[in-house]
């Protein structure tokens, strides 16, 4: 039987923020320099206001400078050229050429903007790296190369490359994508490039008017401004940081409108650290999305800090001339007296605060500083390859050196922390139950709402039921992120007390909890349902069902939406957006997965099989297409191409599924091997009593009977039970004339209430 075996995260993490429709209410950032001259010129002057601009002979020649060679990009070969009147990319074996309109970026790296077929603009494959002052390939930069991730660079023709899919919201403002469906076409448009006035402030349209007639009247009320227009005065610190995480966090959109001063996670949800973009310690991989680090920080964690503390709102840096004084006024001893604590001569960079608390790191030639302005804990470098402040600068020393000089020095007390989190969350990582235990007593003690989230999003790569009293506590947790992670999390044990609790989060005061806990009731019919809450539900179920169709240009969005629906039973609907995904994106492995599964199921063997061989050709490196391809041959009676797909999927990845059934493929035929993938599925599951029972089976058949008992004897005594079991061991007692064994192996069997009562009763008989 073929049987689902991944889920994806809800939507892909390039789609950073919601859409913002234009509307007549917004005027436009001109229409604010009449009042407001000098916050206009430092707008627009900013690397906000200029996040997105036409490419014109004069921005070239004044930022740009000649493509001496040509660079080549996925085997094609690129060049820049600047004509008399525009700018332009030739590819040079084809010959064809791309006219550059519009520049994004200019802090590190200008990137550039081509017009494609069906309303497409995408980025050039030749960024510009400002500090270089060079040309380079834009896909081989944005490669990740860290921890176990393995990236190949993308075409620069993908749609992770198309300003219309992914780069949108954080380069113009007031943006309708306009995208349609049907032809895969967009009418993109925009009221002003960059990130405006209006996007922080909010539409000014009421504001200027009012203003307009009582600078007519010479009457301007006091504190009118409240009134008419989105203020970061007045706000809380995490309203401010939500105004500006919009475009800084690695999030999820839920909603298709963010309005400044309205709550983080009533319209987004954020990505912590369960993904392989972060180190287990938390360092990232270098990109400008600081919200998750920035939750981690002690400074925000104890105090009403936001992010205009350092910044001001056109985004630069207030403290340039003197970074210390971001610090103050809570630090003002450790300023005042800053090289006895930093051990580095005054005027020096390691004598800078944010040298050590705000280490620079690099991604896609973009620098960047880590916003968790945690101390240095070359530790966890040693531990996990993380980056650390100290090495960042002495580039000679080693990373046990730097661990060396902390711990002579500090008290070492973050890092003992933060490597005691680390471990735990590391572990449940990589699926490892080892450590369960210990992280469940941690997660049950008060811990930051970075850290614990991530745990509990990673309880996922492990599937064990002593999870679930943490989990049911958490969706009491203060924070509204906790209690998102702990709804998604409880997915897989839905018993009747765990649908009560869900289903009373469904009523929650916070949109992305009532989401995840509508997604983690949507398998289930109204009847299976709490009546008291049946209205709750279907409420955040149609919320949920309106977060999926917020990106329709999106495979993932897609993916996701046949997902929602299959959980539904609504078959039909889950084809349709299995296909769409697929027609935006042939190598998305889940979707045509989930196609061949579904066409399985209503019993389409011959489609089925068509996707499933789709996904392995499209993805040849992926195991999944290759594990269900080799169930769905061994179902089919074809030996030979099931061992050959379970052979690949094993090599790609050890996992247990293909293991077991590799074994019982070769039992007829090659004992020795049987035996060999038995005990591998075993070794990788050992808790799973199929997989130990078939292990032992065939040590039994292969005339090791002593292997096999002492095998099922330990599994008894550590409570890894079933029919097969008991009766195998029993098997062997009874032929071994070990009668007394035998009686008192059945007679522990028929109390055993892990079996079924027929089960039980079997055994009182025997």
């Amino acid at each position: 039987m073929m049987k689902k075996l991944l889920l994806i995260s809800i939507i892909t993490l390039l789609l950073f923020a919601a859409c913002k429709k234009a509307e007549n209410s917004y005027t436009g950032s001109r229409s604010c320099k009449e009042c407001h001259e000098n916050f206009y010129q430092l707008w627009e002057s900013s690397y906000h206001g200029s996040a997105m601009q036409n490419f014109t002979v004069d921005f070239a020649k004044n930022h740009l400078t000649a493509c001496d060679t040509s660079i080549t990009v996925n085997k094609e070969i690129f060049r820049y050229q600047l004509k008399k009147r525009r700018g332009i990319i030739i590819e040079e074996i084809s010959g064809k050429r791309y006219r550059i309109s519009h520049v994004l970026g200019g802090k590190y790296v200008y990137y550039f903007l081509t017009p494609l077929d069906k309303g497409k603009l995408q980025t050039l494959p030749l960024g510009y790296d400002v500090e270089k002052k060079e040309w380079f390939d834009i896909t081989s930069s944005a490669i990740r190369s860290h921890q176990s991730v393995s990236d190949a660079a993308l075409p620069w023709t993908d749609r992770r490359y198309t300003f219309n899919t992914s780069c949108y919201s954080c380069h113009v403002s007031q943006l309708s994508s306009e995208y349609d469906i049907q032809n895969d076409s967009y009418h993109t448009t925009w009221l002003e490039a960059g990130i405006n006035c209006e996007t922080c402030h909010g539409p000014a349209e009421e504001h200027k008017r009012q203003f307009t007639q009582a600078k007519i009247r010479d009457e301007i009320p006091e504190k009118m401004h409240l009134k008419t227009i989105t203020q970061s005065r007045g706000y809380s610190a995490d309203q401010v940081n939500a105004m500006c995480s919009y475009c800084h966090a690695k999030m999820i959109s839920l909603t298709p409108v963010f309005v400044p001063g309205k709550d983080f996670y009533q319209h987004f949800d954020l990505i912590t650290y369960e993904n392989p973009d972060f180190y287990p310690d938390g360092r990232d991989l270098g990109e400008n999305y600081t919200y998750t680090g920035w939750l981690m920080s002690p400074c925000v964690e104890n105090s009403d800090m936001d992010c205009l503390h350092c910044h001001t709102s056109s985004g630069r840096y207030r403290q340039k001339d003197d970074p210390n004084a971001s610090c103050l006024p809570c630090h003002a001893d450790r300023v005042q007296t800053a090289t006895d604590h930093t051990h580095h001569p005054e005027g020096s960079a390691g004598n800078e605060c944010i040298a050590c608390h705000m280490p620079k790191t690099e991604f896609a030639r973009m620098t960047r500083s880590d916003h968790s302005m945690r101390p240095p804990m070359p530790a966890a470098t040693r531990a996990y390859g993380s980056p650390n402040a100290c090495n960042a600068c002495h580039t000679d020393k080693t990373p046990a050196w730097a661990d060396s000089v902390i711990t002579q020095r500090y008290t070492g007390r973050f890092q003992a922390e933060t490597l005691q989190w680390a471990k735990y969350l590391n572990a449940l990582r990589k699926g490892d139950k080892n450590q369960l235990n210990a992280t469940l007593t941690f997660l049950a003690s008060p811990q930051n709402e970075i850290i614990k989230s991530a745990m509990i999003r990673s309880l996922d790569n492990i599937r064990d039921e002593r999870v679930i009293s943490i989990l049911l506590t958490s969706l009491h947790d203060p924070s509204a992120l906790v209690r998102s992670s702990a709804a998604t999390a409880l997915l897989p044990y839905l018993n009747p007390l765990v649908i009560e609790q869900l289903s009373m989060a469904t009523r929650d005061s916070v949109r992305l909890v009532r989401i995840r806990a509508a997604a983690s009731l949507a398998s289930l019919s109204s009847f299976q349902l709490p009546e008291l809450y049946r209205e709750d539900i279907a409420s955040a179920m149609g919320e949920y069902h309106q977060s999926l169709l917020l990106f329709p240009d999106s495979e993932i969005s897609h993916y996701n939406l046949g997902h929602f629906h299959e959980q539904r039973n609504q078959h039909s609907a889950a084809i349709t957006s299995y296909r769409r995904s697929l027609s935006l994106r042939p190598e998305q492995t889940e979707s045509a997965v989930n196609l061949a599964m579904l066409y399985y199921q209503n019993g389409n063997i011959d489609s089925s099989l068509f996707y499933l061989l789709h996904a392995a050709a499209e993805n040849p490196t992926h195991p999944l297409p290759h594990l269900n391809l080799g169930l769905l041959y061994a179902e089919l009676g074809y030996a030979d191409q099931a061992i050959e797909s379970f052979e690949t999927s094993f090599q790609l990845e050890n996992n247990a599924v293909a293991a077991y059934n590799l074994a019982v493929l070769y039992s007829a035929t090659e004992p020795d091997h049987s035996i060999n993938r038995a005990k591998q599925a075993y070794e990788l599951q050992p808790e799973n009593s199929k997989y130990l029972y078939t292990y032992a089976f065939y040590l039994l058949q292969n005339g090791e009977s002593k292997a096999a008992e002492i095998l099922l004897e330990s599994a008894i005594q550590g409570n890894i039970v079933s029919f097969d079991i008991y009766y195998l061991l029993g098997s062997i007692y009874k032929n071994s004339s070990e009668t007394t064994k035998f009686q008192s192996l059945y007679k522990n069997a028929s109390g055993d209430m892990d079996l079924s009562e027929n089960e039980r009763e079997f055994f009182r008989n025997k």
